[in-house]
C-alpha cells in the first residue's frame, strides 16, 4: 500500500510538471509573438506618427490656434505705384477695408508693423486725394511719402532693414513699385525728368548728403532738437555717396540718438555720442590719412571738450528756419513740399500752410506758386468769415477790405514762421 501511494504520488508530481513546462512554454510563444507585433507596430509609427483626434478631425483647436502667417512682408505690402486707371477705380468705388493681420506677438515681427502702419497711413491719404482736382499726382505724392516714411522708420532700429530702403530717390521707387513693367519705369522717370528741370541751376534737389563735422555734444539745451528734428536730417548715402569714419559715425550717432529719444534721455545721447568719437578716432587711426585733430590730443574729457568746441552746430539747429509765407514762390515751396515740422502753433498758420502743401504740393512746380496764392486768399476769406467764438483775429485783420486784409495777415501772422526743414529754404528776398 505505501509503494503504491509513493507512485501515485510520484505520477501527480510528474503530471503537474509536464503541464507547468507546457504552459511556460505557451507564456512564451504568445510573448514572441506580441513582441513582434508590437516592434511592427513601432516602426509603423515612425513612417505614419500618430496624431491627436482633434487633428485628424479638423477639430476647435485645428482652427485655433493654425500655422502662424509670418514672412517678412505683409499681404499687401509694398503697396502698388499709383496708376492712372487704378486710382479712378478706387475713387470710384472704394476698396473695403482689409482684414486685420493676425495678431503678432508683443517682442518681436516690429518689421511687420511698420509696414501695417504704412499701409494704414496710405488709405486715408489716397482716399484725399479723391476729393483733390489731380487725384493721380496727388496719389503719387501720398505714396513716395509714406514708403519714404516707411524707410525712416526701417533705418531708426538696428534690425534689418526692408531692401528697397537701401536705395534712394527714383530708384527706390522702382524697387517699391516692382517695375520691371515699363509704364512703370516711365511714369516714374517723367516724374523724376519734371522734378530735375525744375530745379534752379547749379542747386542740388537736396541739402548735401553730409552735414558739417563733428556733431555737437548732446546736453540738455539742444535734446529736444535732437530729438524733434531727428527725421529731417539726412538719411544713409546714395550708393555712390560719400563713405568713411564720419559717415559711420553719423549713422551710427543717429541710430543711437533714436534709441535715446524714446527711452534713454540726455545721459543715454550723450554716452553715445562719447563712444561713437572714440570708435571714429579709432577708425581713423587704422588709416592713413591724417587724423582729425581732435583725436591727436589724447583721450577722455580733453577730447569730448575738442569736438563740442569744434561742432560747427552745437544746437543741432541747422534744419530750423525762419520764413515768411507771404508770397511763396517757386524756391520756398520747394522747401515746403519736402519733410517739414512746423514750429509755429499760432493760428491761422497751421491751417493756411497745411491747405497751400495739401493742394498744392502734388501739383508740377511750375504750377505752384499760383495754387499757394490762390489757397491762401481763400483760406483767408475762410477764416474771416468764421464766428468769432472759432477764431478771434487778436491783430484785427478780417475788420480790413482788401487789399489792406491780405497786407494785415502777411505781416501780422505769415511773416515770420518758424519751422525745421529737410531741404533748406532760399535766402530773404529771394525768389526764382
Amino acid at each position: 500500500m505505501a509503494a503504491r501511494g509513493l507512485r501515485r504520488c510520484l505520477l501527480l508530481l510528474l503530471g503537474a510538471a509536464v503541464v507547468a513546462a507546457e504552459r511556460q512554454q505557451r507564456v512564451a510563444q504568445e510573448s514572441l509573438v506580441l513582441g513582434h507585433l508590437h516592434t511592427q507596430q513601432l516602426l509603423q509609427e515612425e513612417l505614419d506618427p500618430p496624431l491627436p483626434p482633434h487633428i485628424l478631425a479638423g477639430g476647435a483647436d485645428a482652427t485655433r490656434h493654425p500655422p502662424p502667417p509670418w514672412a517678412s512682408a505683409l499681404d499687401g505690402f509694398p503697396p502698388a505705384w499709383p496708376v492712372a486707371a487704378a486710382v479712378t477705380r478706387h475713387c470710384r468705388q472704394p476698396p473695403p477695408r482689409p482684414p486685420a493681420p493676425p495678431p503678432l506677438p508683443p517682442s518681436a515681427f516690429a518689421h511687420l508693423r511698420r509696414q501695417a502702419a504704412a499701409l494704414d497711413a496710405l488709405r486715408p491719404r489716397l482716399d484725399a486725394c479723391c476729393r483733390h482736382h489731380a487725384p493721380l499726382p496727388c496719389a503719387r505724392r501720398a505714396w513716395t511719402d509714406v514708403l519714404d516714411g516707411f524707410c525712416a522708420d526701417e533705418f531708426g532700429v538696428k534690425t534689418r532693414h526692408f531692401h528697397c530702403c537701401r536705395r534712394h530717390g527714383a530708384a527706390r521707387r522702382r524697387c517699391f513699385a516692382q517695375g520691371p513693367d515699363a509704364a512703370i519705369a516711365e511714369a516714374i522717370a517723367a516724374t523724376e525728368a519734371t522734378v530735375a528741370a525744375w530745379e534752379p541751376a547749379g542747386e542740388p534737389p537736396f541739402p548735401p548728403s553730409e552735414p558739417p563735422f563733428p556733431p555737437g555734444e548732446p546736453t540738455a539745451a539742444n535734446m529736444g532738437n535732437i530729438c524733434g528734428l531727428r527725421g529731417l536730417r539726412p538719411g544713409p548715402p546714395g550708393p555712390d555717396g560719400p563713405s568713411g569714419p564720419r559717415v559711420r559715425l553719423r549713422l551710427r550717432l543717429e541710430r543711437d540718438y533714436g534709441r535715446c529719444c524714446r527711452d534713454g534721455g540726455l545721459e543715454c545721447a550723450r554716452d553715445a555720442w562719447q563712444k561713437g568719437l572714440a570708435r571714429f578716432c579709432r577708425e581713423e587711426a587704422a588709416v592713413k590719412t591724417g587724423q582729425h585733430r581732435c583725436c591727436q590730443g589724447g583721450g577722455g574729457r580733453a577730447r569730448t571738450r575738442c569736438f563740442a568746441a569744434a561742432a560747427p552746430h552745437p544746437a543741432y539747429d541747422r534744419e530750423l528756419h525762419n520764413v515768411s509765407l507771404a508770397r511763396p514762390g517757386p524756391a520756398l515751396l520747394r522747401t515746403l513740399c519736402a519733410p517739414t515740422r512746423l514750429l509755429t502753433k499760432r493760428r491761422p498758420v497751421p491751417e493756411l500752410l497745411g491747405a497751400v502743401t495739401a493742394a498744392c504740393c502734388p501739383l508740377p512746380p511750375k504750377e505752384r506758386s499760383a495754387c499757394a496764392h490762390e489757397q491762401l486768399s481763400q483760406g483767408i476769406a475762410t477764416l474771416c468769415a468764421t464766428p468769432r467764438d472759432a477764431w478771434r483775429d487778436p491783430q484785427g485783420c478780417c475788420a480790413w477790405e482788401e487789399p489792406e486784409r491780405r497786407h494785415c495777415f502777411d505781416t501780422a501772422y505769415l511773416g515770420r514762421v518758424t519751422l525745421g526743414a529737410a531741404v533748406p529754404p532760399p535766402p530773404p528776398g529771394y525768389d526764382e
